[in-house]
């Protein structure tokens, strides 16, 4: 019963997969036309600084809450349950004051930030339209991030009853209506209320995210679940009178928290900025070290080569860790309820279906990293050229970052499902600790090494950090799951290696390396114009197909499993 349980929730988690993928993927065609429409400096401001500052305050206002209360099913049942239930949804609904709180802390610090660069200046002089424009847009970026947490207990619910449709239905409109605004921003606008316009279209997304989920709430069988304040309730009594004592006795208060889940939200909060941190690290280099335009070439850079991560691995991670944790939620509850021979067995199922699930993501997050670091590193160029124009298509610094990110992709890819396992199946603030510590570490070797590398290196070099930072982390989270699973008796080579690909897939993959670079040396570049380079992109894009043809029918023929998964998930 369990494992088919266990089989719905792969399924509801896949296809919510697969939405948010085709909706990105339309935001992202939208958004091509804003490109042309901006300078770099303005690019840059938007894309680093702000981005970051938003980032920042969403992630401190809701990480915690979402880690923590999606690890157990939110449906109980009896008088307990539900009074353990209305606890939760108290607890969820204080992300909203939190989110509140930490969007003005987040505008205050901007303001106090245009402030003193208008006072004291600093090595790269703005006009006053400019300093303006810089200061309403954070404005607006704060405002969004406080829309956006209103949100954040009716996101919880989803997430609890992993409802991933609503989720990506509602970002995908959101992430539509912001492309659209930002685009007629920048066509009505002047250049000098560039960076203004891509703050109104966060506004925007915030304010489309917001509406839809409060309107899915309200259509969804129980409606919009609101915080209560909680009272037991006394059987009746015959002999009860009215006085003060006998309220004492048969009406005792109830706690309105569950603090245990408050304790796990604080912990998971503290321990997530180190992950915020590292995530957000190149960002924080390029607000401290660059310069606005050097920002907006790393930007544009970052907006292709981050392309996968937001497409595709992203809503598999998070997907892949609502599905681990509740799958491990599972097996910790049955383990501690049943002694039985059949519960027992019950219990070996599910291990072995947590192993597969873990064994056959990380596989195919790992082709998907193949693919973009052995194929799609030599077509940046080509890709920048169509989608930015001829300034970014034949800009050398664009197209190496570029190039960099293509492979920057593959540790992404590893790191993202390795950790989502992590943080699904840790049950203690010990076992976050651990990773607190890890992660702090990490962090030290990147802070010692960005430097030195983006003086060098420029954007290559910082994406070079990132690389070694993401490598580390994942070999960390590797060794926790070959403990994982080595506690419950289920370690084994055998099983381990299920997580790789075959051999001959590499092989493949690194062979279409070898035959696209010197394709692209023979028949590409990047200077040409007209119909030369038309003829020359045809030649190296040709070439690229066929490996691309070659290898993926070779992977898809050896890793059946992955093609069989995918059929699936299309009929259903």
């Amino acid at each position: 019963m369990e494992t088919k349980t266990s089989s719905k929730l792969g399924l509801k988690a896949a296809r919510g997969t697969l939405l948010s993928i085709a909706l990105r993927l339309t935001s992202f065609i939208l958004s091509q036309a804003t490109v042309r429409f901006v300078s770099a400096a303005a690019l840059g401001k938007a894309s680093v600084p702000l981005e970051l500052l938003l980032g920042t305050a969403l992630f401190v206002s809701r990480e915690g809450f979402r880690l923590a209360l999606t690890k157990d099913d939110a449906e109980k049942k009896g008088y307990d349950g539900h009074t353990q239930q209305q606890q939760m949804i108290n607890v969820a609904w204080l992300s909203v004051p939190l989110g509140t709180m930490i969007s003005m802390f987040a505008m205050y610090l901007h303001m106090h930030t245009c402030n003193n660069q208008n006072k004291g200046g600093g090595e790269e002089a703005q006009s006053e339209n400019e300093a303006t424009d810089y200061k309403i847009a954070g404005i607006l970026y704060c405002l969004a991030s406080f829309i956006e947490s209103l949100s954040e207990p009716l996101v919880i619910k989803c997430l609890q009853q992993m409802d991933v449709t609503t989720k990506a239905k509602a970002e995908g409109v959101a992430l539509v209506s912001k492309s659209v605004s930002c685009f007629v921003c920048l066509s009505i606008l002047s250049s000098n209320w560039a960076v203004s316009a891509f703050g109104i279209s966060q506004l925007m997304y915030g304010f489309t995210f917001t509406m839809m989920m409060y309107r899915f709430g309200r259509s969804a069988s129980g409606g919009i679940q609101w915080p209560k304040r909680l009272v037991s309730t006394a059987p009746n009594n015959p002999y009860r009178t009215n006085s003060k004592s006998d309220d004492k006795k048969y009406y005792a208060k109830y706690n309105n928290f569950d603090y245990q889940q408050l304790k796990l939200v604080l912990i998971f909060t503290l321990q997530g900025l180190f992950k915020h941190a590292l995530t957000e690290a190149d960002k924080i280099v390029l607000s401290a070290l660059a310069e606005s335009y050097d920002q907006g070439i790393y930007a544009i850079a970052a907006s292709y080569g981050g392309l996968a991560a937001r497409l595709l691995l992203q809503p598999i991670e998070e997907n892949a860790r609502l599905l681990f944790s509740r799958q491990g939620a599972i097996i910790e509850r049955d383990k501690h309820t049943t002694t039985t021979a059949p519960a027992s067995k019950a219990i070996s199922e599910q291990m072995n279906e947590l192993q597969q699930s873990y064994s056959f993501l990380l596989r195919t997050v790992s082709l998907i990293g193949l693919l973009f670091s052995t194929i799609a590193v030599n077509y940046t160029s080509i890709l920048l050229r169509i989608l930015a124009g001829y300034r970014w298509g034949s800009n050398s610094e664009a197209i190496a970052a570029l190039s960099a990110f293509c492979v920057y992709t593959a540790f992404l890819s590893l790191n993202g499902i390795t950790e989502a396992f992590v943080y699904a199946v840790a049950r203690s603030g010990r076992d976050i600790g651990r990773l607190s510590i890890v992660h702090a570490l990490v962090g030290g070797v990147f802070a010692l090494l960005a430097p030195g590398l983006v003086t060098n290196h420029a954007a290559v070099g910082l994406v070079s950090a990132n690389c070694i930072s993401m490598a580390l982390r994942s070999l960390y989270s590797l060794y926790v799951a070959w403990g994982y699973f080595a506690e419950r008796n289920f370690r084994s080579l055998r099983r381990m290696l299920q997580m790789l690909p075959r051999p001959l897939v590499v092989i493949a993959f690194a062979t279409s390396f070898v035959i696209t670079r010197m394709s692209k040396n023979l028949f590409y570049d990047e200077t040409l114009v007209g119909i030369t380079w038309m003829m020359a992109s045809l030649k190296h894009v040709g070439v690229g197909l066929v490996c691309t043809c070659v290898t993926g029918g070779l992977t898809l023929w050896l890793e059946s499993d992955i093609w069989i998964a995918v059929r699936a998930m299309v009929k259903k």
